[in-house]
This record gives structure tokens, C-alpha cells and sequence, in this order.
């Protein structure tokens, strides 16, 4: 293979989770990481997978709201090495711990869904900062959409995330959080399943490869390197030519494990060639090379009678940035194709799959056949960036394997003891915590803290005995606000544990929405572009912090003449402009929606018609004001949504499934409207109250 530049029209990682043109409404996302930084996951991630366009730094509030408004009607979860899971996250999207014995989730793979587009992103990127932002990274995305689907790699994600799923703590428990995993990927199965198959036979095929290991009888144990040369036998000869591209290496004596099977399942019959790109250390100014790799690399080829060459890694990125190098890469070649496999396996017998202990690893290959005048090879090897050689690599001074470990060891993880299985928050009138706890594998003293401002132990072993060492414990919890995050302190040990919610439809709203009337709501709600309208509206609720001239010198309004005119404050100007508004809302409301969720979101979600309908609620039973007036504005709200006329389209709800949610909900909220509405006849003219009855009367019918 020929040195080649790396391309330099490679766009971030984040724009990945930017949605294509006509992709359709955001329905779902699942990401896998080993290490785990929430806020990059939250606050950039997700804001580009939901188009949140309120910037989190300089918008905190606003960015806050979007979110959450948006956050309820979709599915959004990680699956985290159990070492790195116990993290603070809000309570809207899931952690998932996974538990590889004699190994770790170290895959990096995202699975992107909305109404009609999905997104398989396969990376060397961790969900952290240092991933997204600081070191060099390889990441591929492979794009479905309803007339050309690699449904085959599809299936094999899923697959994979499935199996992942087994590994996580309690799973068999069936607990709220992988009960709505499980429900977004089966979703994701319905969804693809009428779309168009791609099966062309071109000169190009990609396949995702794995390594796994057997979790149980029925599932045998997987190796991203033998799936890979595999792949590779099925479109010719076994290769003779491997490029290694790897940060971290096994430091094995006297041979290097992995090294040994990549040399024989190479071709036989000829000369083997090899070529180890390693990262430099240090300061490489000098005439001996200092190379973070074991040596034992360079003699396990020469005793295969292979041809060893060995470049360094650049530390810089093509703008003079200095950037650790964590991409993994693995090309292959051959007479009749070139490989390049890409994704989360280091070159170690754990990442590849050699030897028993293996981790969770997902890598995306892409063969391109040799054809004449052919562009697809020349691509694939401009992946590879510009390296320098090791001219006598038997003279270069190898410092030894710099291991995967070193990664855990930046993210200070502590393994959390395998008896505390899954904690779940309820939400809602009754709240508590539900921990479930596997006895014969707990410590003997333990203590579980909530973190927050409503600190406190909430069990300790000792309780727990007395109790009857139950696997399943109900805690009551008073406070409003969920607990931040939940401790195990154990022996001289502490561990966060990973904490999620049964129904996020029960979490509180933000507190700041608190003073958002129904008119705001309303107008929030009607808005076609409901991003400007929440910045608009926050903007709105700032202090005015400095002096303002052009205000200062504003005429005040009580001495303004013409306020005594102004059509704004009008009866019939108020009742025309909310005619205009309901009619927006309408609209809104009979737009395409992807799925259940993200229905039961917008008619009761923080900002949703139930939201809205509680507001108009709680003026009219308060305020001063006429009662008759505030009762018609609840009575144009229900005329309107009895008019609803769902607009179906490919890929989301019918309109007979959107009907029986829509119908029912109706009935529900005319009837919870009109008992309290009762309560406040005296307060109603006789011709404002029969018409709010044949109102109700239609919405219940």
C-alpha cells in the first residue's frame, strides 16, 4: 500500500449526529462508550441529534428547557463499561452499566434513529472529551433511508447491542431502562422492515465485525480478526499485506499472541508484509527513535518469515495541533482487494479476539475490489495520514506496550460490587427508589448514600440484614427533586452507582417553567420554530441589568395618550390573535409523529396540551378576572383539538393509531376539566356555561 495523505475534507464527529436532510422527527438514539462524559453526551450529542439550537454556555436556561421539552418524546440511552457508569445524567435518558467478565465494553458504536433515516456511526472515539475534542479519532457512519437500506448491517448492530444488553447488571430483572431499550430496537426493526434492501454487487461492501465473548452456552465467542480475514477470504485470496494502526498493544513475552494469529491467517507461499504504525514518545528529535510499543512486535514477524517496517504516528493533526493518537486501524490487501477495518479494537488480543479474555469491540470493513481505473482502493488508503519511518527499527529504543488500562486509569473508575444489580427512581405522587441487590455477591458492610442537596444514607448493610436481606427494597423518598446521584461505600471502596427512572413522564418540570402563563405556553406551543420561542421567552424573563437609554427615555405608558386606543388590549384584538394562534397549534398538532412516545410527549408532555389545558385551569380558577372569558379560552382550546385531523406519512403513527391515543386522551382531559369547572359555576353566566357543556358533551362523545 502507498503512504497517503489523510483526507482533508473529513468533517467533526459531531456533525454525525446532525440529521440529513429529510430525515424526519428525532425517534431514538443508543451510543456504547467506555469512558463517559455526560455533559459532551447531553449538551452536545444529543442537542445535534434533537437540533437543539440554544447554545448550552451562553444559553444555560433556554438550552435547559428545549431539551427537556424535547427530550420526553424520544428514546435516548448508553450502554457504559460498568467502571465508568455510575455517572451524574439527567433522568430523561438512560446509563446502562455492561459487566464483560475478564474484559470491558469497549465498544463505540451509535445507533441513530428518526422517522425516516437511520444512522449506524462506528468510531474509535470514546463519548468523553478527549474523544470528541482533543485526540485523533477514525470515525464511518453507514446511512439507511426507506429506498436504500444495508439492512444486513443493521440487523448485525442490533445484534450486537442485544447482546450487550444480556451483560448488563440485572437485565433479567427486566427493569424500566432496558425494558425501553429493548422497545426502541425492536421499534427500529419495524420501522426498517419495509424498507427497500440494498443489494447491489458492486466493488464496495462494508460488514460490521466484532469481538465478543461467549456469555453463555448458547453464544459462542467472536473475534473482530478472524471475522475480518473472513470477510476477506469471501472476495479472494487470503492478504499479504497488513497495516497495524494502533495506540495501545499487549506487552506479551516472548511473542506477541495477536501478532502470531494475524501471521497465520496471512497467505502462505509467499512473503508476508507488515507494517506497525506506533506512536512516538516524546521528544523524537533525536537520532534513536523512541517508539510506545513492545519490540516483541518486529521478532514475532521475522520468526514468520514476514517483512516488518514500522512508521511513528503523527502527533500533530494536519493543522500543527498537538493530538494524541487513539484511532485503531487494520488494513488488509491482497491481489484482487484492499481492507481497511476502523472502529474500537486496539491491536491486543482482548480488542481482536485472540485468546479467551476478550472485550466488547465493534469495527466497521470495507472491502474495495481492484478494478482498473478503479477510485474505491485509492480512498481507502487516504485514510492512513502522513507518517515518518523508522529507518533501523532493531536500533530504535522501544519503551514497551502502553495498555488500554492507561485509559481506565485517566477515568478513575472503580468497579462497583457485582450485588447491587439496577436503581430505579419512581417519579410521580408516590415517590421512591427501587434498588435491587444480588445478596450472595454484596460485601459484608456497605452503605448506600443519595447524593444532593437531600444528602442521607438511604440503607446500610446492618438495616438490610434486619429487614430480611430482600433482593428487592422499596425506599420512600420525600423530597421533590430526585437524588443527583447514588454512593456504595464499602470496606475502604466507593463507587457511584447508576441510577434511572421508571416513567420519565412523571419527573417534575424544570422549576423555571413554574412562572410561564398559558398564553406563553400557547405561544410556545403554536410556534414553527419552537427553539426561537423558548430563547424569545427567556429572554424575556432576564433582568434588565444595565441602563438603557432608549428605554429611560421612552414616554411612560400611563401618560402615553394613545394607550388609551391601543387595539392590543382590545376584547376582539385578544380574540382574533388567539384565533390565529389555536389555528398554529392545530397544525401542529396534525403534523406527522413518529411513534407512541413521542404522541403521549406532545399531548402531556412539560410543554403539551395537557400542560397547557392545567395553566388555562389554574387562571381561570384564580384570577380576578371574568370568569366567562377564561372559560371561553378553555372552550377554544377543546373546540380546536376536537378539529384535529392527523396528516399521517411513511414512517409514522396511522391515522387509526393515532385516533385511538388522540380520542381517548380527549375524552380524559374533557372530563377532568368539566368536574372542576363545576366547582365554579356560581362564577359563570348561564350562556357561557350551557356552551361550555355542548363543548364537553362533543369531546366526550
Amino acid at each position: 500500500m502507498k503512504n497517503r495523505k489523510r483526507s482533508s475534507n473529513l468533517s467533526p464527529m459531531l456533525d454525525l449526529w446532525r440529521p440529513p436532510e429529510g430525515a424526519g422527527e428525532p425517534v431514538g438514539c443508543l451510543a456504547t462508550t467506555y469512558t463517559f462524559a455526560p455533559g459532551l453526551f447531553e449538551e452536545h450529542c444529543l442537542a445535534r441529534f434533537l437540533e437543539i439550537e440554544s447554545e448550552p454556555n451562553r444559553e444555560d436556561l433556554a438550552h435547559c428547557l428545549e431539551r427537556e421539552s424535547r427530550m420526553g418524546g424520544v428514546y435516548a440511552g448508553v450502554l457504559v463499561d460498568h467502571t465508568q457508569a455510575g455517572v451524574e445524567h439527567s433522568l430523561r435518558w438512560d446509563v446502562l452499566p455492561v459487566r464483560v467478565r475478564g474484559g470491558k465494553q469497549h465498544a463505540k458504536l451509535s445507533l441513530l434513529a428518526w422517522s425516516h433515516h437511520l444512522r449506524i456511526i462506528v468510531s474509535s472515539a470514546n463519548l468523553s472529551e478527549p474523544g470528541y475534542r482533543s485526540n485523533q479519532e477514525v470515525a464511518a457512519a453507514v446511512d439507511l433511508t426507506p429506498m436504500d437500506a444495508n439492512t444486513a448491517v443493521l440487523a448485525d448492530a442490533i445484534g450486537f447491542l442485544r447482546r450487550l444488553v444480556r451483560l448488563v447488571p440485572g437485565a433479567a430483572e427486566h427493569s424500566p431502562e432496558t425494558e425501553r431499550l429493548e422497545a426502541f430496537l425492536s421499534y427500529v426493526e419495524r420501522h426498517a422492515q419495509e424498507w427497500k434492501q440494498n443489494v447491489r454487487r458492486g466493488p464496495v461492501r462494508q460488514q460490521l465485525v466484532f469481538t465478543l465473548p461467549a456469555a453463555a452456552e448458547s453464544e459462542s465467542a467472536r473475534s473482530s480478526l478472524e471475522e475480518v480475514v473472513g470477510a476477506c477470504r469471501r472476495r479472494g485470496g487470503s492478504p499479504f499485506d497488513a497495516w497495524i494502526a494502533s495506540p495501545f498493544f499487549d506487552d506479551d513475552h516472548p511473542s506477541s499472541r495477536v501478532t502470531v494469529a494475524l501471521c497465520k491467517l496471512m497467505a502462505r507461499g509467499r512473503e508476508r508484509r507488515i507494517l506497525f504504525c506506533v506512536p512516538a514518545m516524546g521528544d523524537n528529535s533525536g537520532a534513536v527513535p523512541r517508539l510506545g510499543a513492545p519490540k516483541v512486535l518486529l521478532e514475532t514477524c521475522r520468526g514468520y518469515r514476514g517483512d516488518v517496517k514500522v512508521k511513528m504516528l503523527p502527533e500533530f493533526d494536519t493543522d500543527k495541533n498537538r493530538r494524541p493518537w487513539h484511532a485503531k486501524l487494520l488494513a488488509l490487501r491482497a491481489d484482487e482487494y484492499s481492507a481497511l477495518m476502523i472502529g474500537s479494537s486496539n491491536y491486543t488480543c482482548a480488542g481482536l479476539g485472540v485468546g479467551k479474555s476478550r472485550n466488547a469491540e465493534a469495527n466497521l470493513l470495507t472491502i474495495a475490489d481492484f478494478e482498473t481505473y478503479g477510485r474505491d482502493t485509492g480512498r481507502l488508503e487516504a485514510v492512513w495520514p502522513e507518517m515518518e519511518d523508522v529507518v533501523d527499527p532493531e536500533s530504535a529504543e522501544w519503551l514497551g506496550a502502553r495498555t488500554d488500562q492507561e485509559e481506565e486509569e485517566q477515568a478513575g473508575g472503580q468497579p462497583l460490587p457485582e450485588g447491587f444489580l439496577s436503581a430505579t427512581y419512581r417519579a410521580g405522587a408516590a415517590r421512591g427508589l427501587l434498588l435491587r441487590l444480588q445478596p450472595e455477591q454484596l460485601p459484608v458492610s456497605w452503605q448506600i448514600h443519595a447524593c444532593g442537596s437531600n444528602a442521607r444514607v438511604l440503607l446500610a448493610a446492618a438495616e438490610w440484614h434486619d429487614q430480611g436481606r430482600s433482593p428487592a427494597v422499596e425506599l420512600v423518598w420525600e423530597a421533590l427533586r430526585p437524588p443527583e446521584r447514588l454512593l456504595v461505600r464499602w470496606a475502604d471502596h466507593e463507587a457511584f452507582w447508576p441510577l434511572n427512572v421508571e416513567d420519565s413522564r412523571e419527573l417534575p418540570p424544570p422549576p423555571q417553567l413554574e412562572g410561564m402563563s398559558a398564553d406563553e405556553m400557547l405561544w410556545i406551543m403554536a410556534s414553527p420554530d419552537p427553539s426561537s420561542a423558548f430563547r424569545t421567552w427567556v429572554g424575556r424573563q432576564q433582568p434588565v441589568e444595565s441602563f438603557d437609554s432608549d428605554l429611560d427615555s421612552a414616554t411612560p405608558i400611563d401618560l402615553d395618550p394613545l394607550r388609551t386606543y391601543d387595539l392590543q388590549s382590545t376584547f376582539l384584538h385578544r380574540i382574533r390573535r388567539r384565533a390565529r394562534i389555536l389555528a398554529q397549534l392545530r397544525t401542529n398538532l396534525e403534523r406527522p409523529v413518529p411513534g407512541r412516545q413521542s404522541l403521549e410527549w406532545r399531548l402531556r408532555g412539560i410543554v403539551g396540551v395537557e400542560s397547557l389545558a392545567d395553566r388555562l385551569l389554574r387562571e381561570f380558577e384564580s384570577v380576578d378576572r371574568t370568569a366567562d372569558e377564561l372559560l371561553l379560552n378553555i372552550a377554544d382550546l377543546m373546540i380546536v383539538l376536537h378539529e384535529v385531523d392527523y396528516l399521517p406519512s411513511d414512517g409514522c403513527l396511522s391515522k387509526h393509531e393515532f385516533e385511538g391515543v388522540f380520542s381517548t386522551f380527549l375524552k380524559e382531559l374533557a372530563g377532568k376539566l368539566g368536574q372542576k369547572i363545576d366547582t365554579q359555576r356560581h362564577r359563570l353566566s348561564e350562556d357561557v356555561l350551557l356552551f361550555w357543556k355542548r363543548v364537553e358533551a362533543r369531546c366526550q362523545a
